[in-house]
C-alpha cells in the first residue's frame, strides 16, 4: 500500500508545489487556444488575508481547468507597489521606531520603502504558492518594473499630445494627515452626527453701512466662512430673490460679499440662502466658476487655519478655529441657533482623517472624452460582466465620470514625467528623465514635478503592459485577456479605468469577461475589521486544515458579486472531502494494486458500471459548463456529490458485489481530474503516490472525456437504487436491522437480487403473488417491506400524527404570508425566511402523505 492511512496536508503541499514549479507545469506552452488572465496585483507590502484566499482560489480553478482542457494558459502573476498604501504601512513601521517621514529626505524615504518592500518580497511570493496558485512565474511583473514604468510614461505622453491630460488648479480631496490628494472615488463617506449653525450675515445698505436686516445662513462648517466669497439663493425663491445683487458683510472679516442667483441652491435645505466657499467645497467651486468668483483659501495642507484667513486664526486646528469662531459670533449676536444635524462626511480610507477639499495644482485626465469609446464598447456587449448588472453600473459611472486627479503628494511611486520652467510657472514640458531634479532644455531650467502617479494609473494599464505591449508574441496571443477576475469593491477604481485606458492605448478591449467576487465577511456577516477583532487569519486555517480545505471552503455557496460570511463549517467540510477522496483512493489501491492491464480494460460487468459512467459523464459536462460560466460554487457542488454520493456512496458498494477493476480505476482517474481544480494538492499527491502513469503529472493531464455506455442499463440501476433507498429508509424508521423484501415476479430484481440484498442489508427476499406491508413507491417494480400488522399500525399512527402537525404548520404559515401588513412591513429577510419555512413544510407534508399512501395493509 503506497498511500498512507491519513492525508496530512503539511507533509505534502510544499513538495507538490515544488514538483509543479520545477517541471514547468504552469508555464504558458504556446500551443492550443490561448486562455489568458492577469492576476490583480496584490499590494507588495501585504500579508495573506482571507480575501486573497478567495481571489486565488477562483483564479486557480480557472487556470487548472483550462490547462486540463489543453488550452495555452497564461496566468500572469504580479505585485503592486501600491504607492499610498505601502507608504502608509512603512510610516507605521517608522512610528514604532519613534520616527516619521519628516525625518528623511525624499530619496532616503524612497530608498527605505524600497528596502522594506524587498525584505517582505519572499513572504509575499509564498502567499501565492501556499494556496497552490498555478501562475506562470516567468511572467511575474511588478508595477515599478522598467517595462511598466516606461509604458506609463508613453501613455502619459500620448495623453499629453492628444490634449487629454492637463495641469489645472482644481478642488481636490486632501488628507491633511498623510499630506496627499485622492480621487473622488477613493474618499470613504460616513453618516455622522454633527451640528447646524445658523449665522446672521448683515445686509449692506447704500454707502456701505450695515442695516439691521440680515440674511440667515445655515452651515455645518462655520470655520470655512472665513473663505466665503458670496451668498447664493435660488432665482425662483420668492422669499429671497429680491436680495439678488445686494451685498452682505462677512462676519469676523472686513469683507463684503455679493448675493448671487444660482439654481444649485436647494430651497428645502437650511434657510434657502447658501454661503459660497469655493476653495473648500466642490459644489461651491462650480458656483464660483459660473459666476467668476475668486478663491479664498483659509485651510492649509496641514489641516490648520491660515493662508487668507484673518491672522488671529492662523495655526489653529479646525476644531479650535470652529470653537473660537462660534464663540465670537455668539458674542456679536450673529449666532441665531445651533441644531443637531446628521450629515455625510468624507474620510481618508486609511487613517480616518476628515478629508479637506483644497485647491491644488494637479494633473488631471479628461475622463469624459476618454470614456466615450469605452461606453460604446460596453453598450455593444464587447465585455461580458458576471454578474451582468454590473455592466450597466459601469456605463452609468462612466457617463457621469469626473476628470481624474492622477497626482499624489507622496514619494513611493512612479514619478510624473513633467518638468516646470523655473521662470515661467505655466511652462510645462514632458520628459522622462525623472532621475534628475532639474534639466536644461533650450537654455531654460526645468524642475521636475515632485508628485507621483496615482497607483491606479499604472495598474490601470495592467492587462496590456503585462502581455508585452506593444510588440511581442505574448501581446498578440494573450491580449485581450480572456477574463479579469477581481473584487466587486474596485469595479470603478480599477476595472472601469482598465477598460478606458485599454481601449485608448491599444484600440481593443482589455478583456472579454469580467468576473467580480464579493467580499468575505466575518461569521456574523459584519465587515472584517481589526478594531472589531473579527479578522480571520488564513494562515491559522492553512496550518490546521491545509490549502485545499480552505480553497473549497471559500468557494462553497458563493455567487458572483455577492458578499458572504466566512463559514468555518465549510472549511471543515472541505477537509472532510479531502479525506474522503484520499480514502477512496486507498480503497481502490488496495483492491487493484499494480494490476496495470486490468485498469486499461474497458469491460462493463454490471448495471452499476453503466450507471456510474453516466453519472461521471453528467459531472464532466456539468462541471465544464459551470466553470466556463463562472459558476464555481455549482461546479464544486457537482464534484462533491458525484464523488461522495454517487461514486463512494453507491458505486464502491455495488462494485464489491460485482467487482470490475476497469471501471473502478477509470472512475478514480475521472474523479481526481474533476476534483483537481478545487483540491489540487490532495489529488496530485494521490496521482504521484499511485504512480499509475509513469512520469505523468495530474496538473498537466487531460480533462476527462465522456465515455459511451448503455443508458437503459444505467436506468435499471437507478431503479435498483430506488428500491434499496426506500428499504433502508423504512428499516431505519421502524428500527428493523434486517428487513424482509417482498416483490412480484421481476426480471430486474431476480437478476440483481444479490446486489439488492447486500446493498439493502436484507434478511431475505421473497417472490409473492400479493405484497403486504409498506409498499415501495419510488420504483417501477411492485415491491414492499414486510412488517407485522401491529408494527404497521403503530408506525401508521405516528405518520398520521406528523401529518396533522404539518397540515397545521402549513395553514399557519400560509395565513402569515396572506397577511398584507406582515408582508409589507416585516423585514424582507424575515418574510423570505417565512416563505422558505412554508416551502419546507409543504415538502414534508407531501413526503408524509406519500408514505402513508404506500401502506398496503
Amino acid at each position: 500500500m503506497n498511500l498512507p492511512k491519513n492525508y496530512e496536508p503539511s507533509q505534502y503541499e510544499k513538495d507538490i508545489y515544488q514538483l509543479w514549479e520545477q517541471s514547468g507545469a504552469f508555464e504558458a506552452k504556446g500551443k492550443g487556444e490561448p486562455f489568458s488572465m492577469v492576476m490583480p496585483p496584490p499590494n507588495a507590502n501585504a500579508n495573506l488575508h482571507i480575501g486573497h484566499a478567495l481571489m486565488f482560489s477562483i483564479q486557480d480553478v480557472l487556470a487548472r481547468y483550462y490547462r486540463l482542457q489543453d488550452r495555452d494558459v497564461a496566468w500572469i502573476p504580479g505585485a503592486d507597489h501600491a504607492g499610498f498604501e505601502t507608504q502608509v504601512v512603512y510610516e507605521k513601521h517608522l512610528a514604532k521606531e519613534g520616527k516619521s517621514r519628516f525625518d528623511y529626505s525624499r530619496q532616503e524615504l524612497y530608498d527605505g520603502i524600497y528596502s522594506f518592500v524587498q525584505d517582505n518580497k519572499q513572504g509575499f511570493y509564498d502567499i501565492f504558492r501556499t494556496l497552490g496558485s498555478s501562475c506562470d512565474w516567468s511572467k511575474f511583473a511588478f508595477t515599478l518594473d522598467d517595462k511598466v514604468v516606461n509604458t506609463a510614461y508613453e501613455t502619459f505622453k500620448r495623453l499629453w499630445n492628444d490634449g487629454l491630460v492637463y495641469r489645472g488648479e482644481r478642488l481636490v480631496n486632501f488628507c491633511t494627515f498623510h499630506g496627499t490628494a485622492f480621487a473622488d472615488i477613493e474618499v470613504e463617506y460616513k453618516d455622522e452626527p454633527g451640528k447646524m449653525y445658523f449665522i446672521k450675515f448683515p445686509l449692506v445698505s447704500e454707502g456701505d453701512d450695515l442695516s439691521e436686516d440680515f440674511v440667515l445662513i445655515a452651515t455645518t462648517r462655520p470655520e470655512t466662512m472665513l473663505g466665503d466669497v458670496a451668498v447664493a439663493v435660488h432665482p425662483d425663491d420668492e422669499s429671497l430673490k429680491h436680495l439678488i445683487g445686494r451685498q452682505v458683510a462677512l462676519p469676523l472679516t472686513e469683507r463684503h460679499i455679493s448675493i448671487v442667483a444660482d439654481e444649485m441652491v436647494d430651497t428645502s435645505f437650511g434657510t434657502g440662502a447658501v454661503k459660497i466657499t469655493p476653495a473648500h467645497d466642490p459644489n461651491d467651486f462650480e458656483v464660483a466658476r459660473r459666476h467668476d468668483l475668486p478663491l479664498v483659501q483659509v485651510i492649509t495642507e496641514y489641516g490648520l487655519l491660515g493662508l487668507e484667513a484673518p491672522a488671529r486664526y492662523h495655526d489653529l486646528t479646525i476644531d479650535e478655529g470652529r470653537k473660537r469662531i462660534v464663540d465670537e459670533l455668539e458674542e456679536l449676536g450673529l449666532l441665531e441657533k445651533i441644531e443637531e444635524h446628521s450629515h455625510r462626511v468624507g474620510h481618508c480610507y486609511k487613517c480616518g482623517t476628515i478629508i479637506q477639499p483644497l485647491v491644488r495644482d494637479q494633473w488631471f485626465i479628461d475622463m469624459k472624452t476618454l470614456a466615450k469609446p469605452a461606453i460604446e464598447a460596453l453598450r455593444a456587449d464587447k465585455v461580458r460582466f458576471y454578474p451582468t448588472a454590473k455592466r450597466d453600473q459601469v456605463i452609468t459611472y462612466l457617463e457621469n465620470v469626473k476628470d481624474w486627479n492622477i497626482s499624489r503628494q507622496i514619494v513611493w511611486g512612479v514619478s510624473i514625467p513633467a518638468f516646470q520652467n523655473t521662470e515661467d510657472i505655466d511652462d510645462w514640458i514632458f520628459d522622462d528623465r525623472v532621475d534628475q531634479e532639474t534639466i536644461q532644455v533650450d537654455g531654460k531650467t526645468y524642475r521636475r514635478d515632485p508628485d507621483v502617479f496615482d497607483t491606479w494609473f499604472t495598474s490601470g494599464q495592467w492587462p496590456f503592459v503585462t502581455t508585452g505591449y506593444p510588440k511581442g508574441d505574448d501581446f498578440s496571443k494573450y491580449y485581450p485577456n480572456s477574463v479579469m477576475e477581481t473584487g466587486v469593491d474596485i469595479l470603478y477604481q480599477w476595472v472601469a479605468r482598465m477598460i478606458v485606458l485599454g481601449i485608448y492605448v491599444t484600440g481593443e478591449i482589455p478583456f472579454r469577461d469580467v468576473y467580480l467576487h464579493g467580499m468575505v465577511r466575518a461569521e456574523d456577516g459584519k465587515k472584517m475589521s481589526k478594531s472589531l477583532g473579527n479578522v480571520i487569519d488564513p494562515n491559522e486555517i492553512l496550518a490546521t486544515h491545509g490549502s485545499d480545505a480552505l480553497r473549497m471552503g471559500m468557494l462553497a455557496g458563493r455567487s458572483a458579486g455577492y458578499s458572504a460570511a466566512f463559514a468555518p463549517s465549510k472549511v471543515d467540510a472541505g477537509r472532510n472531502f479531502c479525506n474522503k477522496v484520499w480514502n477512496i483512493a486507498r480503497y481502490i489501491e488496495g483492491v487493484i494494486g499494480d494490476d496495470y492491464h486490468a485498469r486499461k480494460s474497458s469491460k462493463f460487468v454490471s448495471l452499476a458500471d453503466h450507471w456510474i459512467v453516466t453519472r461521471l459523464n453528467h459531472a464532466i459536462e456539468s462541471v465544464s459548463n459551470d466553470i466556463e460560466g463562472y459558476m464555481f460554487a455549482e461546479a464544486y457542488e457537482t464534484v462533491y456529490h458525484t464523488i461522495w454520493d454517487d461514486f463512494a456512496g453507491w458505486y464502491l458498494e455495488a462494485n464489491k458485489v460485482e467487482p470490475n477493476y476497469s471501471v473502478l480505476a477509470y472512475g478514480l482517474e475521472v474523479i481526481l481530474k474533476l476534483a483537481h481544480p478545487f483540491m489540487p494538492f490532495t489529488t496530485e499527491t494521490i496521482w504521484q503516490t499511485l504512480k499509475w502513469e509513469n512520469d505523468s503529472m495530474l496538473a498537466v493531464a487531460h480533462w476527462p472525456k465522456v465515455l459511451k455506455c448503455d443508458a437503459d442499463r444505467a436506468d435499471s440501476f437507478e431503479d435498483i437504487k430506488c428500491i434499496v433507498s426506500e428499504v433502508r429508509a423504512v428499516a431505519k424508521n421502524l428500527g428493523i436491522s434486517k428487513p424482509i423484501l417482498q416483490y412480484q415476479a421481476s426480471d430486474l430484481i431476480e437478476s440483481n437480487l444479490e446486489q439488492i440484498k447486500k446493498l439493502a442489508n436484507l434478511e431475505s427476499a421473497t417472490v409473492v403473488g400479493e405484497i403486504s406491508g409498506i409498499r415501495l413507491s419510488k420504483t417501477n417494480q411492485v415491491a414492499s417491506v414486510f412488517v407485522t400488522e401491529e408494527v404497521a399500525k403503530g408506525y401508521l399512527g405516528k405518520l398520521e400524527q406528523r401529518q396533522t402537525e404539518e397540515v397545521l404548520s402549513v395553514e399557519r404559515l400560509r395565513a402569515r404570508l396572506g397577511n398584507k401588513s406582515y408582508v409589507d412591513n416585516a423585514p424582507q429577510a424575515l418574510v423570505a425566511e417565512t416563505k422558505q419555512q412554508l416551502t419546507d413544510a409543504e415538502r414534508r407534508l407531501e413526503q408524509i402523505t406519500t408514505e402513508i399512501d404506500s401502506f398496503t395493509a
